[in-house]
């Protein structure tokens, strides 16, 4: 009797649970393509609580580590119900380990898909087009990475998942030209207030203060902005956070700013 009752409190506590527990989207976790039952395993063992909220695809929870947890629980569970507490408790043990690596193989990656969209955002100049939706993205990327480094999985992919969801807001920028070369004027009727109102310039004559205080210091006379000359490259800046590179190519097919 007193081996029972020394193995039973263990049984109940690693094996019992993972059994009963439901899936973290709702469903049960009684077979490998239900659930990862990885949460189960750590929170029963007291290793962590974190909220798992993220659905991942199902081929990634459904890896060769949740795989293996779960045969090892149907063990744990086999040799609890013949009575064995021993060998159930070391299958229940097993199985935690292999849980946690679970665990570890999602974070890995949703981290990296992550890692990777808000280096995407960073090229399309989130930081001025979403300011505020950026600068959150960043505070989860950072709840994220730390949470990664103490090694506490399910904790860090939900602030990476955080950070993909407004990351996947975002669009990708409008790319215009960012130079423009003045023509003849007789031909083209070139001026910085008809070269603003072009659309794929600014589609505002009233912008031609943006084009001339980024090309003052070019100019013949900094103080006329009318006087531009045939063969001159203007910069047209940035003014919306939008992407501007390259020289204006005449019968390209721009976007409308």
């Amino acid at each position: 009797m007193k081996k029972f009752f020394f193995a039973l409190p263990v049984a109940f506590l690693c094996v019992m649970p993972l059994f009963a527990r439901p899936a973290p989207d709702g469903s049960s976790a009684a077979t490998p393509s239900a659930a990862a039952p990885s949460v189960a395993f750590v929170a029963s063992a007291g290793i962590e609580s974190a909220p798992f909220t993220f659905t991942v695809p199902p081929d990634l929870r459904n890896n060769q580590y949740y795989r293996e947890s779960v045969r090892l629980n149907t063990l744990a569970q086999e040799m609890y119900d013949e009575g064995d507490y021993d060998a159930s408790a070391e299958y229940a043990q097993e199985a935690l380990k292999y849980a946690e690596l679970s665990d570890k193989y999602v974070a890995d990656y949703t981290m990296i898909n992550a890692d990777a969209k808000l280096k995407w955002a960073e090229s399309i100049h989130a930081a001025v087009r979403y300011p505020d939706e950026y600068s959150q993205a960043q505070a989860y990327w950072e709840d994220a990475s730390g949470e990664y480094a103490a090694e506490r999985w399910n904790a860090a992919i939900a602030a990476a998942h955080q950070t993909l969801e407004l990351l996947s807001t975002f669009e990708e920028a409008t790319r215009l030209p960012g130079l423009y070369v003045v023509r003849d004027w007789e031909a083209t009727k070139d001026c910085l207030w008809n070269i603003a109102a072009m659309p794929w310039a600014y589609n505002d004559p009233f912008q031609w203060m943006v084009i001339y205080e980024a090309n003052k210091s070019l100019l013949p006379r900094p103080d006329e902005p009318d006087l531009v000359y045939p063969g001159l490259v203007l910069t047209l800046p940035s003014v919306k956070g939008e992407i501007r590179e390259g020289m204006w190519v005449e019968g390209a097919e721009y976007p409308e700013f």
